[in-house]
């Protein structure tokens, strides 16, 4: 046992004297949990937002019926199920709408009071507001309309799958370079390469760009392997320019090879740069809309969450895939993440050590 005593005690004072596992040990977990705490508390009452086709018989009377009801059906009870949140438009921006996961159902009344729910029923997010807005459509006090009919959004474009799959490879690409570059740096400077390598005549700028063009390679072999998957089982949807969708790929790689730079330009230990490497991925995963959107987050933060790096691939890549964007509509996303590679290249560069 007192071996036992004597080596748990050396391992401790190890890890005591290490300040920057301290901080991604104990400090870290605790400001993650502080901004996904405030970011998701802060939501307020719940929105349900859905689309009213213009094509509607009275359309605004429509919308003005579904609050009502809806109002009626929760019993006031905003805390619960918050509120629904009816939007009058046209059926090609509701499409829009849908395709960026702004919404998730479509509603059109006929002349003799027919109601048509449009919805992919593989969303679970659609089946629930389904849900929750015909019950309290059909069940409106005095009304004697209850027929209803359900349009089912399978066409390419319109599924859940074809909002998922850009998003999926634009997390692929983040965590390929971050995980790729930041950590084949930490570890060579474990294993006393960098030391090594500093004392050739090697420019620093070339080395560390060495790693971009090499991931580059790997994150497009992962990507075609990917798309292929996605394209003949799904049958995923492509409506854009492919030199567009290419250009958002390529600009994206380089961001995120650059914050893989800054994040091993410098940790000495596994636990920091596993810290350090989560501290970029986590957020963004959870932020920029991958598997949902993220205007279900408070207004404030949506121009920060807009201009997260995975936030601009994942919405340019989606506006190729989706809604058949060219070169002009990914010249802004592709300039801001130019702009955040090079400010992180940088002060990569500025902090990196060999050793």
């Amino acid at each position: 046992m007192k071996q036992i005593y004597h080596l748990v005690t050396i391992q401790l004072k190890e890890f005591y004297r290490e300040p920057g596992i301290l901080f991604w040990a104990f400090i870290f977990p605790i400001a993650i949990a502080g901004v996904l705490g405030l970011a998701f508390a802060n939501k307020g009452v719940p929105l349900t937002r859905v689309a009213i086709l213009s094509s509607s018989h009275h359309a605004d009377q429509l919308s003005s019926r579904i609050e009502k009801a809806f109002a009626q059906s929760v019993g006031g009870n905003s805390d619960g199920l918050g509120v629904i949140l009816p939007n009058v438009l046209q059926e090609e921006d509701a499409i829009k709408a849908l395709k960026r996961g702004e919404i998730n159902l479509l509603v059109k009344e006929d002349a003799d009071g027919n109601l048509e729910f449009s919805f992919d029923p593989s969303n679970a997010n659609a089946q629930r507001d389904y849900l929750l807005l015909s019950n309290a459509l059909l069940s409106e006090s005095g009304s004697e309309k209850k027929v209803s009919n359900i349009k089912k959004l399978d066409s390419k474009g319109t599924r859940y799958i074809d909002y998922l799959v850009p998003g999926m490879l634009a997390m692929g690409v983040m965590n390929s370079c971050l995980w790729g570059v930041g950590w084949n740096l930490i570890e060579m400077r474990l294993k006393k390469l960098l030391r090594r390598m500093s004392a050739t005549p090697m420019n620093k700028l070339a080395f560390v760009l060495s790693f971009f063009f090499t991931r580059l390679v790997v994150t497009i072999v992962e990507s075609i392997i990917f798309l292929t998957f996605a394209f003949t089982v799904f049958d995923t949807a492509f409506f854009g320019s492919p030199i567009a969708g290419f250009l958002v790929f390529l600009t994206g790689n380089f961001v995120f090879a650059c914050i893989g730079i800054f994040v091993g330009s410098r940790a000495q230990s596994s636990q920091v740069g596993n810290g350090l490497v989560n501290a970029f991925t986590f957020p963004m995963m959870v932020l920029s809309g991958i598997f949902f959107s993220y205007k279900n987050f408070p207004d404030v933060v949506l121009p920060v969450i807009r201009h997260l790096p995975l936030t601009l691939m994942a919405d340019s890549l989606r506006a190729v895939f989706i809604e058949g964007s060219g070169l002009a509509e990914i010249v802004y996303p592709c300039l801001w993440m130019i702009l955040i590679g090079f400010g992180f290249l940088g002060l990569g560069l500025r902090i990196f050590r060999w050793s």
